[in-house]
């Protein structure tokens, strides 16, 4: 067993992402983790499940708290960063190892790669275009290609769950196409408000918070609840009849492994995605559009047949974040 810290970067409540998974299911399987939020509150931490502790001041824990973990500790430590801009600080935690998770290829992390890269024991990437670009640029690092996964947790998988019956109050009651994530600068707005427009008998809805870029104004066709908490997207994903990832084809999305997919493929649901990579690897389980007017035809023919939800929910099970757990620890130790 090890301790895993993971650095403040994103707050362990604000959308649960890859790192919140990851070090959820590291200490269920035995390891102790701090996961350092990256807003600073005068409280101390907080063991949030067996093994799992939410560092809610993560310099005064550094400062004050850690050293004395440091002198009891009697398992290796690793430090687990996926934020590169992060790497000339990571010698303060004076770990076993370091662990760079390479998630996403924004253009802005381009210029602190090469310094994570130097700082890092080990690299991890979470689709194959990042394993191969990382393969080619640091040839002599060691690398793994580990992808997300779906978090059982959520019970997605489970049909005739009590709250598939229980309606939200702001679900459209009409057939509904939906997209649970940030409305973020790789969305392809025009394809949502085409799609909108052309469905007319159906509804899109958008579940998620504004992510460098505003919601569309209020249109017929569209819907935008907004960010619900974790534990709510169950309720709504359940109801949807079509899912959607309409991303815009760009270095962000063709190199992500979107998180989405397997949680949509695990509640049974028709996915229809653009061209993503990592969603072509994901066929036949996802419908891959070729061009807008092929997401089109996807989601109208999704809409008047469903497909082998079955089939989705096993290759979800196939690959839940307990299977990419194993698969860190066989990498890692």
């Amino acid at each position: 067993m090890a301790i895993f810290i993971y650095p403040p970067t994103i707050d362990w409540s604000w959308m649960k992402q890859r790192p919140q998974q990851l070090m959820k299911y590291l200490a269920r399987a035995g390891h102790t983790v701090y996961y350092c939020n990256k807003t600073q509150e005068e409280a101390p931490p907080e063991e949030i499940s067996p093994g799992l502790y939410l560092v809610k001041h993560h310099e005064r824990w550094l400062k004050a708290e850690w050293p004395d973990i440091q002198k009891r500790k009697s398992a290796p430590v690793i430090v687990w960063c996926t934020l590169p801009q992060l790497s000339l600080s990571l010698q303060a935690y004076q770990s076993d190892k370091i662990i760079y998770d390479c998630v996403d290829e924004f253009p802005q992390w381009a210029p602190y790669e090469r310094n994570m890269a130097a700082t890092a024991d080990a690299i991890i990437c979470t689709s194959e275009r990042l394993f191969r670009r990382i393969t080619r640029q640091y040839p002599d690092k060691k690398l793994a290609l580990i992808r997300n996964a779906y978090d059982t947790d959520m019970r997605l998988h489970l049909p005739g769950e009590p709250d598939d019956q229980q309606m939200p109050e702001d679900f459209p009651t009409v057939p509904t196409l939906g997209y649970i994530g940030a409305w973020a600068p790789w969305i392809d707005s025009k394809l949502v408000t085409r799609l909108a427009r052309e469905q007319s008998e159906a509804r899109v809805i958008i579940i998620g918070p504004e992510f460098g870029r505003k919601f569309l104004p209020s249109r017929a066709g569209l819907h935008f609840p907004g960010m619900k908490p974790h534990h709510q997207l169950p309720s709504y994903l359940r109801l949807l009849d079509v899912c959607l990832i309409p991303f815009l084809l760009n270095t962000v999305t063709l190199a992500t492994n979107p998180i989405k997919a397997y949680e949509y493929l695990a509640a049974g649901k028709p996915v229809i995605s653009t061209g993503l990579p990592e969603c072509q690897l994901m066929q036949p389980f996802v419908d891959v559009a070729s061009s807008p007017e092929n997401f089109l035809k996807l989601v109208a023919s999704r809409l008047r047949d469903p497909g082998d939800c079955e089939a989705r929910r096993k290759f979800a099970l196939q690959n839940t974040w307990t299977h990419r757990v194993k698969e860190i620890e066989a990498f890692v130790f």
